[in-house]
């Protein structure tokens, strides 16, 4: 039961001007809602700010966040231990609970950690309608600005979901998004396991704060695995400070359009498996996904001896984490397209064949911010006439294989078997074909592949550099 204090201030809360709007004319935009706070309710125009699961960024960044406020001692043992880990963090705070405890709330604050709104009564949003999803957002806002100075530019529900009228309520309030999480352990051994194994540059973890000591026990381990991970934990607007623009799939340039397309029976596909090239040039291509970690090690490597390669993506991948396909792209490689589901072409009909390829298409268009080149790989290496027809009437320019296989997705291979291969079949104008998978022992064998070919006078092209200008091919 509210206590009299809380009852009190909640009233006075409500009859100030900055809440109580009841004496505003009503106009065709605007009516009074019928609950006891009398709080105008603006309507929506069908405008809805973004869910925020992930911060678009390529940069080695993870936000750290907490949805509730847990009783003082929990709090600030929470906080001492930020503060001995030298972290800032993202706390959704109810509305009604900074109301009851504004001192708590501003000891948040004052250890330079961010406040954002986690709606009024700390509510479940799914059975609200729009009315209800106002009332909740808007008085949790008004309080977190009157008590602590602080206007919320986001907000959470309790459970991190999200509905079409929190959008709409939060874009009619002029606030940045609604955020959701992409990693949220839902049980006390989890709370680790799930980090290391779900972290990506602008990932969002979600911590509740009705954990208490096992939150507290955790963080160091939580940092370590970060920093393992050569990321930093900070605040979410802290990681919004690095995002980059994200344009909507349906607004990006596109000059190659890949579609469906039933009439497959004349087409011509272009199916390259290495150039006819007298001089000692190699193309080095890798396939698939694998973890931030793995992913962002081959970068690495690359960026150290200046070479640029052709990435085919799996959709599927790319889908969960698409800042690791946008940072590929921006690091100069090329992007092409390697399926949604990797499943063996001939074994899928025309149409889940198609199907499955213009998925793949439009999640990294959409990842990468333009189109990947309009190249495709089969799974496994394996097509046979009917589906290079199928592909090739989508507008697909070009059929990629390899005359080198690397066998690095091979588990039972060392760093030596797989450059052995590579080094044993490489000649002029082969195309390499090597893996981002994570477990294999690719990172350790192309440093040694490279240096190699680099020492028999070879150098290193993307696939465009050879397909665009002739199109010549064995």
């Amino acid at each position: 039961m509210m206590n009299y204090k809380l009852f009190s201030l909640i009233i006075l809360l409500i009859s100030l001007p900055i809440l109580n709007a009841c004496t505003t004319k009503q106009t065709n935009e605007n009516h009074k809602t019928n609950s006891p706070y009398n709080l105008e309710i603006k309507e929506h125009n069908s405008v809805r700010s973004p869910v925020l699961k992930q911060v678009a960024t390529t940069q080695p960044v993870v936000a750290l966040s907490f949805n509730g406020l847990a009783d003082k001692e929990s709090t600030l043992l929470l906080l001492n231990e930020l503060d001995r880990l030298k972290i800032n963090a993202t706390f959704f705070l109810p509305g009604m609970r900074v109301a009851e405890e504004p001192e708590l709330a501003l000891e948040i604050k004052k250890r330079g950690h961010e406040i954002q709104n986690n709606t009024l009564n700390y509510e479940l949003m799914s059975d609200k309608n729009y009315e209800q999803t106002y009332i909740e957002v808007e008085l949790a806002n008004q309080i977190i600005e009157r008590e602590l100075g602080i206007k919320p530019t986001l907000v959470r529900s309790r459970s991190g979901d999200y509905t079409d009228n929190m959008q709409l309520v939060a874009s009619q309030l002029g606030m940045r998004g609604v955020v959701s999480f992409s990693i949220n352990p839902n049980n006390e051994q989890s709370i680790t396991t799930d980090i290391e194994r779900l972290i990506s540059r602008g990932a969002i973890i979600n911590l509740n704060s009705n954990l208490n000591e096992v939150i507290i026990n955790a963080l160091e381990e939580i940092n370590q695995v970060v920093k393992e991970n050569n990321m930093t934990l900070t605040t979410i607007s802290g990681a919004l400070t690095n995002t980059y623009p994200k344009l909507p799939l349906e607004e990006i340039e596109i000059q190659h359009p890949i579609r469906l397309n039933s009439n497959f029976t004349d087409a011509k596909p272009d199916i390259f498996y290495r150039q006819n090239e007298p001089m000692k040039e190699v193309a080095l291509t890798f396939d698939d996904w694998a973890s931030d970690i793995q992913i962002t090690k081959v970068l690495d490597v690359l960026n150290a001896h200046n070479i640029k390669s052709t990435f085919f993506l799996i959709g599927k991948g790319v889908e969960i984490n698409p800042n690791l396909a946008k940072l590929i792209s921006e690091q100069g490689h090329e992007i092409a397209n390697h399926s949604y589901n990797h499943l063996e072409v001939t074994t899928m009909s025309p149409n889940d064949l198609q199907q499955d390829i213009l998925k793949a298409h439009k999640i990294i268009t959409e990842a990468i911010q333009q189109e990947p080149v309009p190249y495709f790989r089969p799974a496994k290496g394996i097509i046979d006439e009917e589906s290079a027809k199928v592909i090739a009437s989508m507008g697909i320019q070009t059929i990629v294989l390899y005359d080198v296989a690397s066998f690095d997705w091979d588990l039972s291979l060392n760093e030596f078997d797989i450059y052995t291969r590579v080094i044993e079949r490489t000649k002029p104008g082969s195309v390499i074909n090597m893996h981002i998978l994570d477990n294999t022992k690719t990172v350790e064998a192309l440093p040694l592949i490279i240096e190699k070919l680099q020492s028999e006078g070879y150098t290193f092209v993307k696939l465009s550099e050879w397909i665009e200008p002739n199109g010549t091919d064995e």
